[in-house]
């Protein structure tokens, strides 16, 4: 696989079964570790806790909404997991939810429901780019919403 089994990523979604999917995926990717938040407020506290080479975060969350978490993330004060690619899984994905997760530094949109098969190839395309991670943005597009 060409994702380097040393990589971390966050799955934080306040649905278990989308967690579990996510992380299956990742964990099928190759990703070596995979830890899952079941609110902003967890995913937040394991950022703050280790470095995570990339996030999955569902917008809409009990606790802490997934712009809660991109406006803390994103803060300079957040230190180096402030560049932390992330990547938005919404089912709710309306022009002015993918633009207030665009300004407020999401990577990239993921409409839900997806399959797999399709957004784990065009990950792991990003991965292998010279650039590596941080090159993330417009590699994973939901063929269900292409106007986004």
């Amino acid at each position: 696989m060409i994702i380097p089994g040393r990589l971390r990523a966050l799955v934080a979604d306040d649905n278990a079964y989308a967690r579990a999917i996510s992380s299956a995926s990742l964990t099928k990717l190759g990703v070596g570790e995979v830890v899952e938040a079941d609110g902003g407020a967890a995913a937040l506290l394991h950022l703050m806790s280790a470095p995570f080479d990339l996030v999955l975060m569902d917008w809409y969350m009990p606790d802490v909404s997934g712009a809660g978490v991109m406006t803390v993330l994103r803060d300079p004060r957040f230190g180096a997991a402030a560049a932390t690619p992330v990547i938005l899984m919404t089912a709710y994905a309306s022009r002015d939810n993918v633009l207030r997760a665009r300004q407020l530094g999401v990577n990239e949109v993921l409409v839900k429901p997806f399959p797999p098969t399709s957004w784990e190839r065009r990950l792991a395309a990003c991965w292998a780019r010279p650039a590596g991670r941080r090159a993330m943005t417009r590699c994973i597009c939901s063929t269900r919403s292409p106007d986004l």
